[in-house]
């Protein structure tokens, strides 16, 4: 079982509305657990004015307003500000909430395209699948036409059909591994690939056999040290379904 966290300081009458994430924070508590669990990707614009305001005058919370009004005025980072935040709690042990500060400041560090592909990544962890898709979408245009950006695009590729497969939208799963892969060149991507069109319309390859049955069965093959034997036997799963897959439309619209 998780660990349940009890709110015994004041509710907020106005609540803490998160704008991007369409979300309502309404205690100090529930502030705690969003930093904690989003650490890598609250945006240095968070920490503002108007987090101070509410945290002074709606969950009562004067000391600790003071304190980051006055880090944001010496222009103290928001891992700082995190980290105060959280250690005002007490809800995590010093070891966590140094941790989440450290991943906070890594995300500065990292370009805009990263950090909004994290909040894909965030969405996709929460269960929001039609969410991330379209968080990914977004940044793929922002990515569209950028030197350099194979790697990250490989990546949302990869990602977005992981929402669609959790859909069990697998023809739309297969598009996007199958980009993915082509992208990045990544194994995972031709594993999932070839999962995604073995899931679609119980699709068999032309000798009969299950496609469940020939990963268990590369899976061993791999497990043996046999790793040659491996990548060619995969390879030609993948021709193979990759001209069947061709033949079929894509199936789900979101």
């Amino acid at each position: 079982m998780g660990e349940i966290w009890l709110c015994e300081g004041k509710e907020a009458e106005r609540p803490l509305f998160l704008e991007e994430e369409g979300m309502r924070l309404y205690s100090f508590e529930e502030l705690c657990c969003y930093l904690y669990e989003n650490a890598g990707v609250v945006e240095e614009s968070f920490f503002n004015e108007s987090l101070c305001q509410w945290l002074e005058t709606d969950v009562g919370m004067r000391e600790l307003s003071g304190s980051i009004r006055d880090g944001i005025a010496k222009e103290k980072s928001g891992s700082w500000c995190m980290g105060e935040i959280l250690s005002a709690g007490g809800y995590h042990t010093r070891e966590e909430v140094g941790e989440a500060a450290r991943v906070a400041e890594r995300m500065v560090h990292q370009g805009p395209l990263e950090r909004a592909k994290l909040r894909g990544d965030r969405l996709l962890r929460e269960g929001n699948c039609r969410a991330a898709v379209l968080e990914y979408r977004r940044v793929m245009e922002q990515a569209d036409g950028e030197e350099g950006q194979e790697e990250i695009q490989s990546r949302l590729w990869h990602n977005m059909g992981t929402a669609y497969a959790k859909q069990m939208l697998f023809g739309r799963a297969a598009e996007c591994y199958r980009n993915a892969y082509e992208a990045g060149r990544k194994e995972e991507s031709k594993v999932d690939y070839l999962l995604a069109l073995a899931f679609q319309e119980g699709r068999q390859p032309k000798d009969g056999t299950d496609v469940l049955e020939r990963f268990q069965m590369l899976a061993e093959k791999k497990k043996s040290g046999d790793r040659a034997g491996y990548e060619k036997a995969i390879e030609d799963i993948l021709w193979e379904l990759r001209a069947e897959y061709r033949k079929s439309d894509s199936d789900g619209i979101i």
